[in-house]
């Protein structure tokens, strides 16, 4: 493997469910704050900002954690902790992912600026809370909610109290899904000794992700009724209830296999959601 295609497996380019998780409640979040059809150059600046950061928060997060990465059986084979992309070499294309990230920050108005230097030291942080915090999982919903706030500042000036419910809707979401992902490692994570929600609610984990779904719909079936959306919304957010549902039946044996795959199926409860809000333009 030469080592622009390792640079590229860096980002996770070529696994781009990460991007999608992102993406859908930032797109919701478009959708919401334009009451309409939505700006071009907004979706082009959030689009393209979302899949820049995504990759630099990869590449962030594989520079912290090399050395714990070469433990791991399922990450021993990341191009840093397998030694195929120097620590240098990682550090130049994080900051190659920046700069065009700020070039399209700085397009926007200064409190979405401001929110945007929040949100880069979230994504920059994150990595290292499995090290101190017990359920870091809250934390990546912290920061995987900043597209939410920074769209809404974008096109209004303002967080509404819906942006605000559409926020924590996501820290919820993200909870749920990065929890069914982290089944997976418990055994690395126990005897690395790192923390993840799995490891601190153990068996009571997929309780956990059952509630922390039921307050994301909750959230979002709130902020349809305070924009008096139509039944097509509620049977939308009912159809992606139903998946996650199903992902929850699936791994309450708590076993890795069914609990990625669950995992991956939060995609389509995104999809299903924005389609949801799409509905309603």
């Amino acid at each position: 493997m030469n080592k622009f295609s390792s640079l590229l497996i860096l980002t996770r380019i070529n696994k781009p469910i990460g991007i999608f998780l992102l993406l859908w409640p930032t797109l919701c979040a478009i959708l919401l704050a334009s009451e309409g059809i939505p700006n071009i150059k907004i979706l082009f600046i959030f689009i393209l900002g979302t899949i820049l950061m995504r990759s630099a928060g990869c590449v962030v997060n594989d520079l912290l954690d090399h050395k714990l990465d070469s433990f791991v059986e399922r990450t021993k084979s990341r191009p840093i902790a397998s030694g195929l992309v120097s620590v240098k070499d990682a550090i130049i294309l994080l900051i190659l992912l920046l700069i065009p990230s700020f070039v399209l920050v700085i397009q926007l108005n200064y409190l979405t600026i401001l929110i945007s230097f929040f949100a880069l030291i979230f994504s920059l942080t994150y990595p290292l809370t499995k090290r101190f915090f017990t359920i870091p999982q809250l934390y990546l919903g912290v920061t995987f909610g900043f597209g939410i706030l920074m769209a809404f500042s974008a096109i209004q000036n303002t967080i509404p109290l819906e942006a605000q419910i559409l926020f924590v809707a996501n820290i919820f979401w993200a909870f749920a899904y990065d929890s069914h992902y982290a089944i997976s490692d418990m055994k690395d994570d126990k005897k690395l000794n790192i923390y993840s929600a799995p490891l601190t609610f153990n068996k009571k984990i997929v309780l956990m992700i059952t509630l922390s779904y039921f307050f994301m719909f909750l959230s979002l079936f709130i902020i349809g009724g305070l924009n008096k959306f139509t039944i097509i919304f509620y049977f939308l957010l009912s159809l992606a209830m139903l998946v996650s549902m199903y992902g929850c039946f699936e791994g309450r044996s708590m076993d890795p296999e069914k609990n990625f795959k669950a995992f991956l199926r939060n995609n389509y409860v995104g999809l299903i959601i924005f389609i949801g809000f799409l509905s309603q333009i």
